[in-house]
This record gives structure tokens, sequence and C-alpha cells, in this order.
């Protein structure tokens, strides 16, 4: 918590929106309570100090000098004590609202505008966290890529705005399909990656399969009669089964992904990759 003397003149904190910017929150006007009691019991001072002169009553005049100097005196630290806890108060309603307001930014911040799903970036920094702790205390960490087929003919065919709805759409189904300890996010244009915490080889392929069932049972929209639903291919990696350092995890997933995609229409059945693609990170 900041103290009086270490606040700064004016809080900022970034604007929303793509483009920078500011929004500043400056502190309360000095307080003025005390100069107006001032003002006003000094002119009642020399008030009452002249027309107890006109009627030579000094001594009158000495105790109502006395009486008003004390009064000030007390007025005036009433108001200095009210007016530093009105600015103490406001500080720390400041203080809140910039800690809110950089939460909210450091979540604008992880988030994909389109799905609302995590992006790239916190994607491999969660992966990361969670490989540790799997190493650390032995337990097995899984990890789903998936990619949406043939996006660019639905592109073409309904326009980008029914493109952006299919992801928008699958970002929503990997949320309702997924366990609260998951964390599905958004990797790349039509690439999305999942990170299942204390999920071995063999649960991670039933949820796999589980996954690209309910995903592609799933209509998008309809349009003139036709009925736009998911198609996804999707890879399935883990520790310590599938690498034993993010990039291998994430590469042994990926291309099984894409021998899904490549070989899986026609039956193919996907034989473990020999080698590991090069990092996308």
């Amino acid at each position: 918590m900041a103290t009086e003397g270490s606040m700064p003149e004016a809080l900022r904190v970034q604007s929303e929106g793509d483009s920078p910017g500011e929004q500043t929150f400056g502190p309360p006007p000095p307080p003025s309570l005390l100069l107006g009691v001032n003002v006003i019991l000094g002119a009642a001072l020399v008030v009452a100090v002249f027309i107890a002169h006109l009627h030579q009553e000094y001594t009158v005049a000495f105790v109502t000098a006395v009486s008003a100097v004390a009064a000030l005196e007390v007025l005036g630290f009433a108001s200095v004590y009210v007016s530093r806890r009105k600015l103490e108060e406001s500080q720390r309603r400041y203080q809140a609202r910039l800690f809110i307001r950089n939460l909210e930014l450091q979540d604008m911040a992880m988030r994909d505008d389109l799905t609302q799903l995590f992006n790239r970036r916190y994607f491999y920094n969660r992966l990361e966290r969670e490989l540790e702790q799997a190493r650390e205390f032995h337990r097995s960490l899984a990890v789903v890529v998936l990619d949406v087929d043939r996006l660019k003919e639905v592109n073409d065919t309904y326009g980008h705005k029914a493109g952006d709805l299919l992801l928008a759409t699958l970002g929503r189904l990997l949320v309702q399909h997924t366990r609260t300890c998951d964390l599905p996010a958004r990797i790349g244009g039509d690439e999305f990656g999942i990170v299942m915490p204390e999920t071995d080889k063999s649960a991670a392929f039933a949820v796999a399969n589980r996954l690209k069932q309910s995903l592609e049972s799933a209509s998008v929209f309809e349009e003139g009669g036709k009925r736009l639903k998911l198609a996804i291919s999707l890879g399935v990696s883990g520790y310590p089964w599938g690498g034993d350092d993010v990039d291998a995890i994430v590469q042994w997933a990926d291309t099984y992904m894409y021998a899904a995609k490549t070989g899986g229409r026609s039956g193919a059945k996907a034989s473990p990759p020999t080698s590991h693609r090069t990092s996308k990170r």
C-alpha cells in the first residue's frame, strides 16, 4: 500500500482497444475546508474585536480573540483530519481500480479475440509450468493438438464471417468438452491445443476420440438448406511417453495430427513419427 508521500499525482493505465492509450485517474482536489474556516472565523474575530473596541470593552475583546483562535485551531485540526481520511480513502479506491484494471489488461493480453480462448504464448507458458510439475511429482501430462479441416473451402464458399463463426464455435465447444483443469487455447490460425494435466496415454487418446466425435457432430450453422459442421484432425502426445520437453511433446502431437489429416480420411493408421518437426514457438 502506497503512503501519502509516495502516492503519484495521477494513476495511469492502458485503455481498451487495439491502439495504445492512457486513462488517467487523478487524485482528489486539495482540501479547502480549512481555508474556508480560517476566512469565516477571521472575519468574525475582526468584527467582534472592532465592536468591543467601540464600546471600550477590551476584556471582552481579549476573551473574544482568544476564544476565536481556540475555535479556529480546533476546527482546523478537525478539517485536516477529515480531509486526510477522505484523501486516504480516495487513494485506496484508486489503487483498487488500478489493480482491477491491470488484471483485466493482463487477461486481455492472454486471450484470443475471436474465440476468447487463451492464446499461443499463454499456452506454451502454461505447458512449461505443467511439465515442470509433472517431472517434479512424477505425474503424467497430455497434450492434444487439433486442426480445422477445409477451413479455406468454408471461407471461399460461405465467406470469412462463416469461417470466423466456425472458429468461435469451436472455441466454445472446446471449453464445454474439457475439464476445468484443462487448458484449451488457440495456437494458430485454425490450430488449437489442449493441455491436460494428470492424464496418461490411454486416457488422452480416449478423450481425443470423444472430443472429435462431439465436435464433428455439432452443427455450426445452416444456410440455404445446407448444414455446416466441423471437421477436425487430432494429434495426441504427452509426458513421459511423448517427450521430455515442451517442443518435443508439441511436435510429436503435431506430427500425429498431420498424419491423421493426410492419411486418416483414407483409413490409414498413423504410425509413430521418426523425427520431430521444427518448433513453431
